[in-house]
């Protein structure tokens, strides 16, 4: 698995793998525990609804503008040192969260975690980079990711909920906090972005103007601009539907009340990290990275699509599209793959970082327009929840015409011959 053979190898590699997985894990239950964490505002805190959106919100924002920057100081510094150094920012930022009692505060404190924790996935992905021969980085970093994804998920529901009930909200999140700092501490210490006898890549010396123009520069090859294209779509038709507007879709055409349209979305969440687990050997067995993100392109944009179309389908059939659609969604690592093999070495960071920015920038995108669809059609649901399904879908399409011209990139070149 790895690319050198020493005593304990594997042992090792398990050891780093573990590590970022639980740091990751962790990580993410600020990011999808919105729900619990907005009910725990309001009743601990006294937040009003209409303030919940931005404090939410705020993270998300904050972790898709420091990409670019984030990119460069993965490719300068490594995703060890680097992560190990912003974690401390993001515990910074849980910390002033746990304590704030206002929406400014809060909203700070939202700011920093999400400046602080943004890397987190890439880090994952580029430290597996440096730890697996290049056909297994899809598998690996998708089998770390899906655990951590259905831990975090499971973490952020019931058992966080359980905590700020029993701990409060201060509490609760200053040992969240203080747990991330342990593993940050050993992402540090035990942590490597390659294994010992590897030694880095050659990079040319660059200074600071020079590693950003280099972005502009990727930015001419028409192959890397349609795979950026294309991470429009990794994360937001999922964001978009599933953790946005399954639930009210779920309950305004299908009668569904909250507790049982909660337990569909915990269905859903963890059909994605399936699905998700499902992927990473794909481009493997098909050989082609193009063609496994374009059949999960054509399998959501049929489902969605057979949601747009039918008015009022049974709910078990609306329930069996919408898990078919979290299972077929999460092309992330394969794309990531697809988008790596464009670029040296040297520049791997910056154009994951580039594939997280349009990935992030659009989820909040399309739950904008989406929000005013529903709103404009609100008269009658159906038709209101059939428009998000087609627009979603459309964006599917457009995206995936554009990647369709981007010259394929097997894993093993050789065997394709």
């Amino acid at each position: 698995m790895t690319y050198v053979a020493y005593p304990g190898a594997r042992q090792t590699a398990t050891r780093v793998f573990v590590i970022l997985c639980a740091f990751l894990t962790l990580v993410q239950i600020n990011r999808v525990g919105g729900g619990v964490i907005a009910n725990g505002l309001i009743e601990q805190r006294g937040i009003s609804p209409a303030a919940l959106g931005g404090i939410i919100g705020a993270m998300s924002l904050a972790a898709a503008a420091v990409q670019i920057p984030m990119g460069v100081l993965f490719d300068r510094h490594g995703a060890r040192l680097t992560t190990s150094v912003l974690s401390l920012v993001g515990v910074f930022g849980i910390a002033v969260f746990a304590v704030a009692e206002t929406a400014t505060t809060l909203t700070g404190g939202r700011i920093i975690i999400g400046i602080g924790h943004a890397g987190a996935v890439t880090t994952v992905y580029l430290i597996v980079l440096g730890w697996t021969t290049p056909d297994r980085v899809a598998t690996i970093s998708a089998r770390l990711i899906a655990i951590s994804g259905a831990l975090s998920g499971a973490l952020a529901t019931a058992p966080l909920a359980i905590m700020l009930q029993k701990f409060g909200f201060t509490q609760s999140f200053l040992l969240l906090a203080a747990a991330i700092l342990m593993l940050t501490a050993l992402i540090f210490f035990y942590v490597r972005d390659r294994p010992p006898g590897v030694e880095r890549p050659a990079r040319p010396k660059e200074s600071v103007g020079k590693a950003f123009s280099a972005i502009l520069e990727m930015m001419k090859d028409r192959d890397i601009r349609g795979t950026l294209i294309m991470a429009s779509c990794f994360a937001a038709p999922f964001a978009t539907i599933g953790g946005l507007w399954a639930g009210p879709y779920l309950r305004d055409v299908h009668g569904l009340d909250q507790t049982g349209a909660g337990y569909v979305l915990l269905v859903m969440v963890l059909s994605l990290n399936t699905g998700t687990l499902a992927f990473g050997p794909l481009d493997r067995i098909f050989n082609s990275r193009k063609k496994v993100v374009l059949g999960s392109c054509a399998a959501m944009v049929l489902t969605l699509g057979t949601l747009a179309i039918l008015p009022h389908p049974p709910l078990w059939l609306a329930l069996t599209i919408l898990v078919l659609f979290c299972v077929t969604s999460p092309f992330f690592v394969v794309l990531a793959a697809h988008c790596r093999g464009f670029v040296p070495d040297y520049l791997a960071g910056r154009a994951i970082t580039c594939m997280s920015l349009v990935g992030v920038g659009t989820i909040f995108v399309t739950q904008w327009v989406t929000g005013f669809i529903v709103d404009y059609a609100s008269s009658d649901a159906s038709v209101a929840y059939r428009l998000v399904f087609a627009t979603v879908a459309g964006l599917i399409v457009v995206a995936s015409l554009f990647y369709a011209r981007v010259r394929d990139i097997p894993p093993a070149p050789a065997a394709a011959e």
